[in-house]
C-alpha cells in the first residue's frame, strides 16, 4: 500500500518537474523550482535531516556529514514531507534505513526510492549497456548509483526489490564500496561526506527583486544576504563580474 501510494505521488511530481520516466532527477534543483528552500550544513547529531512546514515558508535541512549519496537521498525523502505529508509541521529524520514504524516515514522512503531510481531509468540504463539476458555485475551497479547519485546500499536495497540482483550480491556488493569505485575509474565524491554549508533557494533573487522595487534599502538587502550566509557570494561574483570584458 505505501508503495503504490509513494508511486502515485512520484508521478505527480516528476509531472510538475516536466521529467520523464527515464530522468535522472537532481533533487536539489526539484527543491528550488519547487519553492522549497535547503539548507546544507555538517551536524554533530546522527540527524540525516529535517522539513519544518508553514503555510508560508517549506524548509529542508540536510546533514552534509553525511556522504553525498546519503543527502540527495535526505533531499528527496524530505520533499515528500514537504509536498504531501499534509498533516506535518516539523520533523527530523533518520533516512535511508528502510524500515519504519511510522507510516508516514515508510512513504517517504519509497517516496524517494522511485523518484531518485524510478523503474523505467534503470531498466533504460541497463537497456543501454547490455543485453537483458546477461546478468548483472559490479560495474553495473556502480554505474547505476553514480547515474542516479545514491548510495550503494539505496541501489542494491532498489535492485533487490525488482529481483534484478540477489540477497547474496546484495551483501556482497555493500563492502569496500569506495575501492570498487575507484577500481573502475569512478569518482569516490558519492561515497563521502561534503561537510558544506549552503543554501538552496530563490532567497537571493527574491532580495534583489524587493531592492529593485524599492521595497528595501541597498543597506536592509546586505543585512538579509548576510543573514543567510549569501553576502560574500553574491557581491564578490558582482565584482568579478565587473572585471570581465
Amino acid at each position: 500500500m505505501h508503495e503504490a501510494k509513494a508511486r502515485q505521488l512520484v508521478i505527480d511530481t516528476r509531472l510538475k518537474l516536466g521529467l520523464q520516466s527515464t530522468e535522472h532527477c537532481d533533487v536539489d534543483r526539484a527543491a528550488g523550482s519547487l519553492g522549497i528552500t535547503c539548507i546544507k550544513r555538517p551536524l554533530q547529531s546522527s540527524m540525516s535531516g529535517a522539513t519544518l512546514k508553514t503555510n508560508r515558508v517549506k524548509v529542508i535541512l540536510v546533514n552534509t556529514a553525511k556522504t553525498l549519496g546519503h543527502q540527495h537521498f535526505t533531499v528527496a525523502h524530505e520533499l515528500f514531507h514537504c509536498l504531501h505529508d499534509e498533516h506535518l509541521a516539523s520533523r527530523a529524520c533518520m533516512v535511508e534505513s528502510f524500515e519504519r514504524a511510522s507510516d508516514s516515514e515508510q512513504v517517504a522512503d519509497m517516496f524517494a526510492v522511485h523518484l531518485l531510481m524510478p523503474e523505467d531509468a534503470i531498466f533504460n540504463q541497463l537497456r543501454l549497456r547490455k543485453s537483458a539476458e546477461v546478468e548483472l555485475t559490479l560495474a553495473d551497479i556502480v554505474h547505476l548509483e553514480q547515474f542516479f547519485g545514491v548510495s550503494r546500499r539505496a541501489i542494491c536495497w532498489r535492485l533487490k526489490g525488482l529481483r534484478l540482483i540477489t540477497r547474496e550480491q546484495n551483501e556482497r556488493w555493500c563492502v569496500d564500496v569506495i575501492r570498487s569505485a575507484r577500481s573502475l575509474g569512478k569518482s569516490t565524491a558519492l561515497y563521502l561526506p561534503t561537510h558544506e554549508s549552503t543554501l538552496v533557494s530563490d532567497y537571493a533573487e527574491k532580495a534583489v527583486e524587493a531592492l529593485e522595487k524599492g521595497l528595501i534599502t541597498e543597506s536592509r538587502y546586505e543585512e538579509l544576504l548576510a543573514d543567510a550566509g549569501l553576502l560574500e557570494e553574491v557581491l564578490g561574483g558582482a565584482e568579478e563580474a565587473d572585471i570581465v570584458d
